[in-house]
């Protein structure tokens, strides 16, 4: 099978380097095109790779396809001002140390690229040291091989204040932004990769309106600080640890309004805020249809939690280890297990609601009984205790001020 295996991919790169050789050079058509000019190919095919090192416009208006024969980067942009729209990319090498890429973007500012189509690439779209970009409508289509052997649909490395905006990426390993900041991620779609969004060191960007589906991790901040995470939907997670959206030693960021259903765990807390005197805002989201809404690695304090839809999950609030989650202030959430009443027509339930563990923190405490979670009896032996409980049952959260109706009325957003 290996060798199987081996032997199809090399008949690929041998057939993507002799398609390469039997194209016509596209180099010296960028070389004839003045500074600040704009070269409109004839439709067809060209071979890589190519470079471009002085401001100018390449319009492919979608009839001009780049290959690079299966080796090297296809089409590298240095310097300032290039703009290249409307090409297809394809068959970069598949060397992870070089990172091969359709396009590579680096000491550039003010470059766009934008409705492209890059397939069969490493890596889609590579920034290195970007500024002031924007990266818009492009669909890059990675290799649905093993996640391991994939490489990024699109890497932002110290790259800062950029715009990437309705890309649609899918097969690839991550899109990941490393060491930059300001940069903003509006309206792209991102399916069946690891980290649909992977934020390392990197603080102070925004992620606004982005659709996420099938990944194992949906948006994952890591060592990041002042992230926004707003409006966008984190749907169906890949695997029995998919995670909707993950915290990890990061402080002062906001999620809100986002939806974030379907994953096996909807927000997951590790050790975050890192710094307690920089808050975590988390508001207005809806958690709908995960095993776990929300898991804490541990209970910091300084995480806010209101206004916030619990919908039809598994289970609410989980804290791994021996612990609870009552250091986060939670406040005006619907939860809709709550049973309670509003007789003073306030909107908001007579009573807090509460979480306490019964017997279902035997799974919380001792993850291999996890496998057992949903089991009749474990559910009958939670009944039991709930009932007449014959050990001290802990306090998980409290919520002084439930909400009757939902946040957004209707279905999930």
């Amino acid at each position: 099978m290996a060798r199987a295996l081996f032997l199809m991919v090399a008949a690929a790169v041998v057939l993507a380097a002799a398609t390469a050789q039997a194209a016509e050079p596209f180099q010296p058509l960028v070389d004839a095109t003045p500074d600040g000019g704009t070269l409109r190919p004839k439709p067809g095919l060209y071979g890589g790779p190519v470079v471009i090192d002085r401001p100018m416009t390449i319009e492919g208006d979608g009839a001009v396809t780049l290959t690079g024969g299966g080796a090297g980067t296809v089409l590298t942009i240095h310097g300032d001002k290039v703009t290249v729209g409307g090409l297809a990319l394809k068959d970069s090498g598949r060397q992870h140390e070089r990172l091969d890429a359709c396009l590579r973007i680096e000491n550039a500012t003010h470059a766009q690229a934008r409705d492209n189509v890059l397939t069969g690439c490493l890596v889609g779209i590579d920034l290195r040291h970007v500024e002031d970009s924007t990266i818009r409508r492009n669909r890059i289509t990675g290799n649905a091989t093993d996640l391991d052997m994939r490489g990024d649909g699109i890497r932002v490395w110290y790259s800062n204040g950029n715009l990437l905006d309705k890309n649609i990426v899918s097969d690839h390993r991550d899109v990941l932004v490393e060491y930059s900041s300001r940069n903003i991620l509006r309206g792209n779609s991102v399916r069946n990769g690891r980290y649909g969004t992977h934020f390392m060191y990197a603080s102070d960007n925004i992620a606004d309106g982005n659709f996420y589906e099938y990944n194992t991790v949906g948006i994952f901040s890591m060592y990041s600080n002042a992230l926004t995470i707003r409006r966008n939907r984190v749907v169906h997670g890949n695997g029995p640890a998919a995670i909707g959206i993950g915290v990890k030693e990061a402080s002062d960021l906001v999620v809100e309004n986002n939806d974030i259903l379907a994953n096996a765990i909807g927000l997951y807390f590790d050790d975050s805020p890192f710094d307690t005197d920089r808050p975590n805002q988390i508001q207005k989201n809806c958690f709908g249809f995960n095993g776990s809404a929300m898991v804490f690695h541990s209970n910091p304090e300084g995480n806010t939690i209101t206004g916030n839809d619990f919908v039809g999950n598994h289970g609410l609030v989980v804290v791994q280890g021996d612990g609870t989650a009552t250091a986060a202030r939670w406040d005006g959430n619907h939860w809709d297990t709550y049973q309670g009443f509003d007789s003073k027509h306030t909107g908001f339930g007579d009573r807090p609601f509460e979480i306490w563990a019964y017997a279902d923190r035997l799974w919380m405490d001792t993850p291999m009984a996890g496998f057992f979670r949903g089991s009749p009896t474990l559910e009958m032996l939670d009944f039991l205790q709930r009932l007449a409980p014959f050990s001290q049952p802990r306090l998980i959260l409290r919520d002084p001020n439930p909400m009757l109706r939902r946040v957004a009325e209707g279905e999930p957003r």
